[in-house]
């Protein structure tokens, strides 16, 4: 479980780092829009951002996951005597 959360935190990583095809400009300066706040129907991110965020965080949250099993599974030898 461990090992499938980092990979997946890693792919997730990978995924937000490729660029995106979206233009960094536009026609923002148009005058009789000037006065409107224009927010995209996605939000400020790229599809491909909004997967890469999704994937990284479900991938360090199964790696959290995991490392927390196995620290709850093993025994204190202290008590084992």
């Amino acid at each position: 479980m461990v090992v499938l959360g980092a990979v997946a935190a890693v792919i997730g990583l990978v995924i937000l780092l490729l660029p995106s095809n979206q233009a960094s400009f536009g026609w923002y300066a148009y005058a009789p829009l000037s006065d409107s706040t224009f927010l995209p129907p996605g939000g400020l991110f790229s599809p491909q951002n909004q997967i890469g965020t999704v994937v990284f965080i479900v991938g360090l949250v199964v790696l959290a996951f995991g490392a927390g099993w196995m620290l709850g599974q093993r025994h204190d030898v202290r008590r084992a005597e």
